[in-house]
């Protein structure tokens, strides 16, 4: 799963995608959100390299990564295809935008925005609009909700453990949204972690305590014969060198 929110834009060719993504991408900038986008072309053989270009023969030589480099721009070529979950992860790991906005790639399980009449299997997390009678500001409104629900779910620990009364996370992220919760009210949220070396007290900040809590709870939840749904005790772990 990707820190950036991830919104997809389907509908048959050339019924207006990519002009509704444009608008999007202009509005959210204006807001103060950064966005990335993703561009599904289903033509076999398609290439944005051109045959005979320097960068054409570094891949045919057998590069399975082309770098053209310019004062304004960076383009990244892969020779070969990856899966949408792959290029997202690639994707906010470069950028970390707020949003990914996907064109194209109708079967896959990320929310989605479909334009006209196109079926789609289930309509959970679904949102049909309509260009010529729909209220684009509405559209809009709903993605900022879904950009913000999604930067408070990344502040949760991500355990799904329901102590919290929701049923996952993303229950708990849309309450606090709403002001009905807040971060604190979580759980399962980080605690105090002291750790030493030979005696030797190692400091931490508050944002490093953070992330060593959430990563050993997580990994001490997940072993045989832990109740994660009850750990309300402190959690001790002691590592000690073995010589070689």
């Amino acid at each position: 799963m990707t820190n950036a929110s991830t919104i997809g834009v389907v509908d048959y060719h050339n019924t207006g995608k990519t002009t509704l993504i444009c608008k999007l991408i202009e509005r959210l900038t204006e807001h103060g959100y950064s966005v990335s986008t993703i561009k599904n072309i289903p033509k076999n053989g398609f290439s944005m390299d051109i045959e005979g270009k320097d960068t054409w023969r570094h891949g045919e030589s057998g590069a399975g990564l082309v770098v053209a480099s310019t004062s304004d721009e960076t383009s990244f070529i892969m020779k070969t295809g990856m899966s949408l979950d792959k290029i997202l992860g690639i994707t906010d790991n470069m950028t970390s935008p707020d949003v990914i906005l996907v064109e194209g790639h109708k079967t896959e399980q990320i929310p989605k925005i479909v334009l006209g009449e196109m079926s789609i299997d289930g309509e959970d997390n679904v949102r049909r609009y309509d260009p010529a009678t729909d209220d684009f500001d509405c559209l809009f409104d709903y993605i900022t909700e879904t950009i913000e629900v999604k930067k408070v779910y990344n502040k949760l620990p991500g355990m799904n453990c329901g102590k919290c009364g929701y049923d996952d996370c993303m229950e708990m992220a849309e309450a606090i949204f709403r002001g009905e919760k807040a971060i604190s009210d979580c759980l399962m949220q980080g605690g105090f972690v002291r750790a030493t070396v030979d005696g030797k007290e190692i400091p931490m900040g508050p944002f490093v305590q953070d992330i060593v809590s959430k990563t050993i709870f997580g990994m001490v939840a997940s072993l045989k014969g832990v109740d994660y749904t009850t750990i309300d005790a402190d959690i001790t772990i002691e590592i000690k060198h073995a010589e070689k």
